[in-house]
């Protein structure tokens, strides 16, 4: 079985404007960008069986048989078998792989796991760690005062950027770490993501949308509340917000009119919308309201309601046609299309934790792991399809954001507003 990444949004069109200057002139000048081709990697990566657009029928269990996991493991690894994690690219940074962590010793500060440490960031013992064979901390990036709301690192740029609910967008330079602009959003940001070259920013009632490449950007109208979750698919942008409503724009190759806003999908989510995420021709929309929608993204009707979740649904990931769905109630749920083409529960994992986050992501050797971010600020990291523990990641915050870039890299930012880079290298475990 082969895979594939969703469509993307771009899909090479250029959708500049005249830019603004109150998002667009803090960020000139900078480096010219290159365009490094096509970036394989999204928020949440998603992989999607390329002969079906819906999970999977529930007559082979998930994760029940030892077979399935070899089998799976197997096809993915054939089809990345040239795509392992080296030394971290000189171009998009961090330094090389085998740096290590930053501090002098690789030992995990007691008196911070206590909570206490007064030393701050002048200690000499780890503040943030991994027990994951071969994934190591390659930088700290301070500056965020509240939780992060977002990391993107977009297709042919050398910035990665961070949005936080503390009102600012942090631009920082992926070869040397540094914060290299600060901008006041004199508003809370809810959510930022990245297509391609493409940077898209949450706010209240708008959406900023921003290119690299061309430094032009775009103010989206026609949203209703704090946007809290983007994505998207099939040339389309979703923003959903506080009030429960998703807004849709349209990519066109109109030079005057090239985001157009499509529509509102109202009436729906009773509650504010958490997370999104595309597979196949569907669009799954999870909220505070403890359901999550499935959409057809060629009628844009909604098609189903997933109810099984007792508490709010906090993210979304689809893996070889199932859709796994995470949420405060404190569980995992993986769901499976039936006979009769809903889509039923075929395997819930309990925590003691509520979950928080769900990201996905190849190892080195091409195996599908899932990141799991809890409560307590631990983040457990697991093999696909079998749920076997792998490791676990360690904060003294709970991670909610979590974001895949190139090359086995790997951003997380916690509710304190510590931005950590990861590198996944090519150690085989």
């Amino acid at each position: 079985m082969s895979y594939k990444a969703p469509r993307r949004c771009s899909n090479g069109r250029n959708f500049g404007v005249e830019r603004h200057q109150d998002f667009a002139a803090d960020i000139a000048p900078r480096r010219p960008y290159e365009n490094k081709g096509p970036n394989k990697w999204s928020r949440n990566l998603v992989w999607t069986a390329s002969d079906g657009n819906k999970p999977r029928k529930n007559g082979n269990t998930y994760g029940s048989t030892k077979s399935q996991v070899s089998g799976t493991a197997a096809s993915v690894s054939q089809q990345r078998k040239n795509a392992g994690y080296g030394q971290v690219s000189d171009t998009r940074g961090w330094g090389s792989s085998n740096r290590g962590s930053p501090k002098s010793k690789e030992c995990v500060c007691k008196f911070w796991k206590a909570g206490n440490c007064k030393k701050g960031d002048q200690c000499s013992f780890l503040h943030s760690w991994s027990c994951l064979p071969g994934l190591v901390m390659v930088a700290a990036l301070e500056g965020h005062k509240k939780d992060l709301k977002g990391i993107a690192l977009p297709q042919g740029s050398d910035k990665l950027f961070s949005a936080s609910s503390d009102g600012t967008l942090r631009i920082w330079d992926c070869h040397t770490g540094q914060c290299v602009h600060t901008i006041n959003l004199q508003a809370e940001a809810g959510s930022l993501i990245c297509e391609g070259p493409w940077v898209f920013l949450g706010l209240p009632n708008a959406v900023k949308a921003f290119n690299v490449q061309t430094s032009k950007d775009l103010h989206l109208n026609g949203v209703v509340g704090q946007v809290r979750a983007m994505t998207v698919g099939n040339g389309m942008l979703f923003a959903g917000t506080t009030s429960g409503s998703i807004s849709v724009w349209k990519a066109t190759d109109s030079e005057s009119d090239p985001f157009t806003y499509l529509t509102s999908l109202e009436g729906h989510h009773s509650g504010e919308v958490t997370c999104f995420i595309v597979g196949g021709h569907r669009l799954y929309s999870g909220s505070v309201d403890r359901t999550i929608k499935v959409w057809d993204l060629n009628t844009l009707e909604c098609t189903m309601t997933l109810r099984q979740h007792t508490d709010a649904v906090t993210s979304l990931l689809c893996w070889d046609q199932y859709l796994i769905s995470s949420s405060l109630d404190g569980t995992i749920k993986v769901w499976a299309c039936s006979d009769n083409g809903s889509l039923k529960v075929t395997n819930t994992r309990r925590h003691e934790q509520s979950v928080h986050t769900l990201c996905g992501m190849s190892d080195a050797e091409g195996k599908p792991i899932m990141f799991c971010s809890y409560q307590n600020g631990t983040v457990g990291i697991c093999d696909l399809p079998s749920f076997e523990e792998r490791g676990k990641m360690f904060s003294t915050n709970t991670v909610g954001a979590i974001t895949v870039g190139p090359e086995g890299l790997l951003f997380t930012g916690d509710r304190s507003g510590k931005l950590r880079v990861w590198n996944l290298a090519g150690t085989k475990v």
